[in-house]
C-alpha cells in the first residue's frame, strides 16, 4: 500500500493486478509506503478503513484522502496465480514458498483444490478480489476501483491527482501460458465462488470503473442476488 498525504491518495495494491509496475510508478510521490511483506504490501480495505485510515484523520485531519485500487478479470486473476506459482523457482525443495508450487499439476488439479470446501493445501490458499475490496458487510471499502484493462484510467486518476502525467510500466510480469479448465463441474463450481466477484467486475468494467459516492448503493443492491 502507497499513501500520500500531499496529493490526497491511497493506493492499495491488489495481488496479481500490476501492484509492483505501479509501485515503481508512485513511490517518488508517497511519503507512506508498505512494502516488501506480502502482509504489508497488499493491505486490504478492511485493515485499510480500520487501522490506516484513523490513524491517518486523526495526525492530518486537514487531509483528504481518497483510496484507489485494480480489480482483474476474475478468471484471469487465478489463471495468474497458477501461472505464477508453476515458476521455476518454485520447484526447488529449498525454496521458503516451495510449497506454493503448481509445478507438478494441470490447471484443473489446481483449481479443483482452490474451490474446496475446507482448509485448502497452501498452493491453492488464497482469497478473493471481491473479500480485498470489501469491509466484510458486504460494501466495498474503496473509493475508486478501476478495472485493470483499463490502465489509463488510472493514469488520469492518478495524474490529475499529482498534477503532472505519469504512465505505468510493466514489470514482474508472469510467463504466458495458454490454460483452460476441461472439467465443466469444475468451471460451474469456480463461477459459483466468483459470483460476487464477477458481478462487482462487469460492473466496474461496464462504468468504466467504481465510484463510492455515485455507485455504493447499486452495487450493493445487485450483489444481494449472491447472497
Amino acid at each position: 500500500m502507497q499513501l500520500s498525504t500531499k496529493y490526497g491518495f491511497a493506493f492499495l495494491c491488489m495481488p496479481k493486478c500490476a501492484s509492483t509496475s505501479i509501485e515503481s510508478a508512485l513511490s517518488r510521490f508517497c511519503n507512506i509506503q508498505y512494502s516488501g511483506h506480502p502482509g504489508l504490501k497488499h493491505l486490504n480495505a478492511k485493515t485499510f478503513v480500520d487501522s490506516i485510515l484513523p490513524v491517518h484523520r486523526k495526525l492530518v485531519p486537514a487531509a483528504h484522502m481518497e483510496s484507489i485500487c485494480l480489480m482483474r478479470d476474475p478468471l484471469d486473476w487465478i489463471e495468474s496465480w497458477y501461472r505464477y506459482r508453476h515458476r521455476d523457482g518454485l520447484r526447488n525443495p529449498n525454496h521458503p514458498n516451495h510449497l506454493n508450487s503448481t509445478w507438478n499439476m494441470s490447471y484443473d488439479e489446481f483449481i479443483a483444490e482452490y474451490v474446496a470446501e475446507g482448509p485448502r493445501k497452501p498452493y491453492a490458499n488464497l482469497g478473493t478480489q471481491f473479500r480485498f475490496l470489501t469491509l466484510g458487510d458486504g460494501q466495498v471499502g474503496i473509493d475508486h476501483i478501476i478495472p485493470m484493462n483499463r490502465i489509463d484510467l488510472f493514469e488520469d486518476f492518478i495524474s490529475e491527482k499529482l498534477g503532472e502525467r505519469i504512465s505505468i510500466p510493466s514489470k514482474n510480469t508472469s510467463a504466458k501460458m495458454n490454460l483452460s479448465i476441461e472439467d465443466p463441474t469444475l468451471e460451474f463450481k469456480l463461477n459459483k465462488h466468483f459470483a460476487q466477484d464477477i458481478i462487482l467486475y462487469n460492473f466496474i468494467k461496464e462504468n468504466e470503473g467504481f465510484n463510492k459516492k455515485l455507485h455504493s448503493n447499486e452495487i450493493f443492491a445487485a450483489l444481494q442476488f449472491c447472497s
